[in-house]
């Protein structure tokens, strides 16, 4: 313990920390300068911001879909997927590519002899060149050329060439042309699975701008319910005033009064804030590359105006099973799984090749004599025959077909589950929009019921024949009633949205294509 004091006071002394840089994203040493830096940095875009850049924008719902599209951050992202599985389309074709080897040798042999004499050296230079391809009928051929040469002391230099051409054959593992393709076939579905998978995503954020957008007006009409609500407190406040003064009302009224304008107020603080808050949902969707984007005000141009749709679950449950991308995934993956039986019913077989080779042989004293009779008939060499290997168990063959059976299984069951889901998913959602838009009417006659109680209970109260805190209820009712109506509207169109994603048809509804099929 007493050496720990020591060392840490030499470390403290040693160690000097680097300069802080906000733009190197290290922790800042210390908070106050880090504060001083980032007010000095919000002071400096204020002052460089341009006079005519707006701050305020005019949005309508498909304008806010365009630029979602455009400029998401995550959509940035996301499009990134396709592009990296389309390289295993030529990764995959790589395997019949055409390949050429080269090598080139030079070696020494020094073989002793009789004791006493010199011993035997041999010098030797090689060089050969080989072309070969595999196709997917599971032949291999190849082209191939050497030239050679040797010397041993004594004796003079021997000089060699030879070529050759050959064909190698699967005839049971690796004979189908469908087994060969397996990893080509199970790359493109990737590659299509990928698209689909953008396609879901795109539809996701479409739902999300449209929600972010309804909600946004939602919050700009509770807002003004909430103003509203201010101004009926004020004016039921300044008449219980003006009763108190002529001796019509006690004074316990204004108490009563002016802690309904306090709480219609609070009301409007957390009205305010609801905008703002949906303002920056917006905003991190559109990602407007404002400067001063985070403080750019949103005025929004469609009307929460609900229309009747007419409806067929039965019809929406077929769409669904046609455009769902969800659904054209799986069927991906169960296609992918088939291939993969295919491949491991394919390592089950023995392996068993035909081979056959044709070339010539050339040799001299001289370079020259190495290719003299490389076009001789007589000097020809061939080769055929028959090559078989096979494991006697076939333990971890046996193990990866059955793997790949249950996987085949279990895709095909969560297929059959998602199909059903999806259902589901269509049938509720159809539920929910029937369900608000009944609400609907009901909401706007509760209004209209609500304008008119309020009509009602304040001539009573200026009669002298009901309380200031009956016309308070009252006030309460009809702001409630109007949150009701214009929540509804709003929730109505957003069922649609919801009904659309679940068919899988919500970006042919607005008009946004995505190439799928190559």
């Amino acid at each position: 313990m007493g050496m720990v004091i020591p060392l840490l006071l030499m470390v403290s002394c040693v160690y000097h920390p680097p300069e802080w840089n906000p733009e190197n994203k290290m922790t800042p040493p210390d908070l106050e300068k880090s504060l001083a830096q980032a007010e000095a940095g919000v002071n400096q875009a204020r002052e460089s911001r341009s006079l005519d850049q707006p701050t305020t924008m005019v949005l309508t719902r498909d304008g806010v879909i365009l630029s979602a599209l455009a400029r998401n951050k995550s959509l940035a992202v996301q499009k990134f997927s396709p592009r990296i599985a389309t390289t295993r389309i030529p990764e995959a074709l790589g395997a019949f590519d055409p390949h050429l080897l080269a090598t080139t040798s030079y070696g020494k042999t020094t073989v002793p002899l009789i004791p006493g004499y010199d011993p035997l050296i041999t010098r030797e230079r090689d060089a050969s060149l080989t072309l070969s391809q595999y196709n997917p009928s599971g032949a291999e051929i190849f082209l191939s050329g050497g030239l050679s040469r040797v010397r041993s002391s004594p004796g003079e230099p021997e000089y060699t060439g030879s070529w050759s051409v050959g064909v190698n054959q699967a005839l049971l593992r690796g004979s189908n042309e469908q087994v060969n393709l397996v990893s080509l076939r199970q790359a493109e579905n990737l590659d299509l699975r990928s698209r689909y998978e953008l396609r879901g995503f795109v539809m996701d954020l479409v739902q999300s701008v449209e929600y972010a957008y309804w909600n946004l007006v939602l919050a700009k009409e509770k807002l003004k319910i909430s103003e509203f609500s201010v101004l009926l407190a004020k004016e039921q406040l300044q008449l219980n005033k003006n009763f108190i003064a002529v001796g019509k009302l006690s004074r316990d009224a204004l108490v009563s009064a002016e802690a309904e304008l306090a709480s219609r107020e609070a009301d409007l603080v957390d009205a305010y804030a609801e905008v703002k808050a949906r303002t920056i949902d917006l905003i991190r969707l559109l990602d407007p590359q404002f400067d001063a984007q985070w403080s750019i005000v949103f005025e929004t141009a469609d009307p929460p105006d609900a229309a009747l749709i007419d409806l067929n679950p039965d019809v929406s449950a077929r769409l669904a099973a046609l455009y769902r991308p969800e659904l054209a995934q799986a069927r991906l993956d169960f296609k992918n799984s088939e291939l993969e039986i295919v491949r491991t019913k394919n390592g089950l077989l023995p392996k068993l090749d035909a081979f056959a080779s044709y070339g010539r042989f050339s040799a001299g004293d001289s370079s020259s004599e190495a290719f003299s009779h490389l076009n001789d008939t007589r000097f020809e060499n061939y080769e055929i025959g028959l090559s078989f290997e096979t494991s006697l168990r076939n333990t971890a063959e046996k193990a990866q077909n059955q793997r790949a059976e249950f996987q085949k299984q279990m895709a095909e069951a969560a297929l059959d589950n998602l199909e059903q889901l999806l259902q589901a998913d269509v049938r509720l959602a159809a539920i929910e929009v029937d369900r608000q838009w009944q609400r609907i009417p009901a909401t706007e006659h509760a209004v209209k019921s609500r304008e008119e109680e309020l009509r009602i209970e304040r001539s009573r109260f200026l009669e002298g024949t009901s309380t200031n805190l009956d016309v308070l209820q009252v006030h309460r009712n009809l702001i409630q009633a109007q949150l009701d109506e214009v929540t509804s509207r709003i929730r109505y169109i957003e069922a649609l949205t919801a009904l659309y994603h679940a068919e899988g048809t919500l970006l042919a509804r607005r008009g946004i294509g995505i190439d799928v099929e190559k």
